[in-house]
């Protein structure tokens, strides 16, 4: 975990520093383009899952994981369709215009920032394929690659003079993707090899309609939750906007990210490990699964705390490097996000459980209601208090969130029994 957490950081810094250096040799509207590939990254690894991924990652995690790799090939299809759908309206928007009001600097720009978001999502995809698979070691170095060696080598460029605009850092993040993939699906093929089921696997295309349906329908409720919760993540700041300045919000958002590190370097160095282990667990030793998530829990207690001091250790100089006032209210608006994101960390490992046990329709139930609940509440709270009532927001709908979602899985934790009648991860029905 040490090893992960090293890298985990060194990825989030050179992602920091790049987004300086890029504002110093290129300017803001560089910046401008680049959050914007930035924010096409996220929605894309929200949305382009199409509700495959958790059962895919749960079945994968399982002891004979063939017929889900069988099944990973596959989607690469799917997939493969979705992109090029989405290219051919994309194209299609251009050419009509309706793209004439986003703040990019130029059309090559714009299909750049169309490329990172599909090629961010497909490395995310497999890099989650490796981690259920138990390769660990793989899966870490290839999460570096993807968030922190592109950057370093962007900023090399930068500030040796041999990139002069924002297109060639594009590039690089799109072709460390495609490393990405091309690596994962090396090692995936690998333990496909050594897998001494795989020639009893059925390979028939209605085997093969029959898994793929279970897979979507076991994922379809934690799509639509994963999209919600997501929503929850950001909904205080569309809340604020017509409450506070620009200025105040950008103080907020500024904040909101440096505590947002503590969620961050805790899924990469627990959670993502953590999620493959609980779901072996729900169907191999069911009566270790509680114990698991509870060992898991007090992991991630201990180390958000600790990253959550020293973020506010370092609060004075990470404020003034951005210009922004070391006052009372910041300190307070910081010191209340850390919480929050201290809670996140717990409801990221609450949420593998969740997928581990199967608890799609609750989950997702109770993340449609909490949605609801989280407007009202942070209405109220940001006309009140403004930029601490929008911390104070964030907070409660950490709060709803972790506490729904541990009610729904020590509540559904099995104990002593095994699940699906003891079939194998890739032969159970979801």
């Amino acid at each position: 975990m040490l090893m992960r957490l090293l890298l985990r950081v060194v990825s989030l810094g050179a992602k920091f520093a790049l987004t300086v250096v890029i504002a110093r040799t290129l300017g803001f509207a560089a910046v401008g383009d680049y959050g914007l590939a930035v924010a096409a990254s996220v929605v894309a690894s929200k949305v382009l899952g199409l509700g495959f991924s958790a059962e895919l990652n749960r079945r994968l995690a399982g002891v004979q994981p063939v017929a889900a790799i069988g099944d990973a090939r596959a989607l690469r299809r799917v997939y493969g369709i979705a992109y090029l759908l989405i290219a051919a309206l994309g194209f299609a928007a251009w050419r009509g215009g309706w793209f004439g009001a986003l703040p990019v600097a130029s059309p090559a720009v714009l299909g750049e920032v169309v490329l990172v978001a599909l090629a961010e999502h497909y490395a995310l995809e497999v890099n989650s394929y490796v981690f259920s698979l138990h390769r660990t070691r793989d899966a870490s170095l290839m999460l570096f690659v993807r968030t922190g060696v592109w950057a370093a080598l962007a900023i090399g460029g930068l500030y040796c003079g041999a990139i002069g605009d924002l297109q060639p850092v594009l590039w690089l993040w799109i072709a460390a993707n495609g490393a990405v993939i091309g690596w994962a699906w090396r090692v995936i093929e690998r333990v496909a090899r050594g897998d001494a089921t795989a020639a009893s696997v059925p390979v028939d295309a209605a085997a093969f309609g029959a898994r793929m349906r279970g897979v979507l329908a076991a994922g379809a409720a934690f799509y639509a939750a994963t999209i919600l919760m997501s929503g929850l993540q950001y909904l205080e700041r569309f809340i604020a906007a017509p409450y506070l300045s620009s200025d105040a919000l950008g103080r907020y958002v500024f904040t909101w990210a440096s505590a947002n590190a503590v969620q961050t370097i805790a899924y990469a160095s627990l959670v993502v490990t953590a999620g493959p282990r609980l779901a072996k667990a729900a169907v191999n030793a069911p009566a270790q699964f509680a114990a698991t998530l509870r060992h898991a829990l007090r992991s991630a207690l201990l180390l958000t705390a600790g990253l959550a001091l020293a973020l506010a250790a370092l609060s004075g100089p990470l404020f003034r490097l951005a210009h922004q006032p070391v006052d009372a209210l910041g300190l307070a608006v910081l010191a209340i996000l850390l919480v929050s994101f201290m809670l996140r960390s717990l409801a990221d490992l609450l949420w593998m459980a969740a997928i581990a046990l199967q608890q799609g329709k609750p989950v997702a139930l109770g993340m449609a209601v909490l949605t609801g609940i989280g407007v009202l509440v942070g209405g109220r709270l940001v006309a009140h208090h403004g930029m601490l009532g929008v911390a104070l927001a964030h907070l409660a709908s950490s709060v709803l969130v972790t506490g729904w979602l541990a009610w729904v899985v020590f509540g559904n934790a099995p104990v002593g029994r095994r699940c699906d009648g003891g079939r194998s991860g890739g032969e159970r029905r979801a």
